[in-house]
């Protein structure tokens, strides 16, 4: 994967989304294991962010490494960001008007 802010966005839209679907199929419990996971994901995107803005690569990498065990969950989804690059696509979240 590109060590890009992109990729750390994708990855971490993608983590949201799955969040969200997760809270509505728990509601009206979960809320608070979500707002926990979302601030994780959160924390890293923006850690991550900064890695990539100061050109701190090997900080960015892990970072990133952070988010995609974030993602593991959900690695059968088919918008998954691991199955999206291998296959030399976009994730379909960064596609412009597109939704996952």
């Amino acid at each position: 994967m590109l060590l890009d802010s992109q990729t750390g966005v994708g990855v971490y839209q993608f983590i949201v989304d799955r969040l969200e679907d997760r809270r509505r199929e728990e509601y009206p419990d979960g809320r608070e294991a979500y707002e926990d996971s979302w601030t994780a994901a959160h924390d890293l995107e923006k850690a991550y962010a900064e890695a990539v803005h100061t050109g701190d690569s090997d900080t960015a990498e892990r970072l990133l490494h952070e988010l995609m065990n974030m993602a593991d969950p959900w690695q059968n989804h088919p918008h998954h960001p691991a199955k999206h690059t291998r296959e030399g696509h976009q994730p379909r979240n960064a596609e412009p008007g597109s939704r996952s």
